[in-house]
């Protein structure tokens, strides 16, 4: 069963273009329902990470010089180093901003999700608090996937923002 790149509609076997959306159909890359929902949830993985690019703002030089320094900001508290490193990079201050919001976030979501789950464990008991610590705990993993979307940006030589969070400007 092979469905069309274009539009996703199941396309008749033999076929040389989509009857719905008109696509050429090229035989050697079609689809099947799992490449399909592969290359959705690309696209909306894509569509997701699409933030604004404020990398005209830098200097090339800035950035040739400084990106191992911006790479280090989403690790944690060594969002520090660029500070103290290169204290006069724009280019390292900005990434250092984007990993102490990260920061800041991540500690927040787990003393809450902390608390919460103290509390719960009290009214409902280890059980039902062990399965709603584990689905928190996986939610947590979206901070893992934006210090990952920031190191790539930064190794790349880009000023993009950290989805959802990367608007707080705690830096100046």
């Amino acid at each position: 069963m092979a469905f069309c790149k274009g539009c996703g509609k199941e396309l008749e076997e033999g076929a040389k273009f989509c009857t719905s959306c008109g696509k050429a159909v090229d035989e050697n890359t079609e689809n099947t329902a799992a490449g399909n929902t592969q290359d959705e949830f690309t696209k909306k993985f894509n569509e997701f990470t699409d933030t604004e690019d404020k990398t005209a703002e830098f200097e090339k030089e800035d950035i040739a010089a400084n990106k191992v320094y911006a790479l280090l900001s989403y690790i944690g508290i060594l969002f520090l180093v660029p500070l103290i490193a290169v204290p006069k990079s724009k280019y390292a201050r900005y990434h250092a901003n984007q990993g102490l919001t990260l920061f800041i976030c991540e500690v927040a979501y787990n003393i809450v999700r902390g608390v919460l789950l103290k509390i719960l464990r009290m009214i409902l008991g280890s059980l039902l608090t062990g399965i709603i610590s584990f689905v928190t705990g996986i939610a947590g993993v979206l901070f893992v996937v934006f210090a990952i979307v920031g190191i790539i940006n930064a190794a790349q030589g880009y000023a993009k923002d950290l989805p959802i969070i990367g608007k707080i400007k705690i830096l100046k």
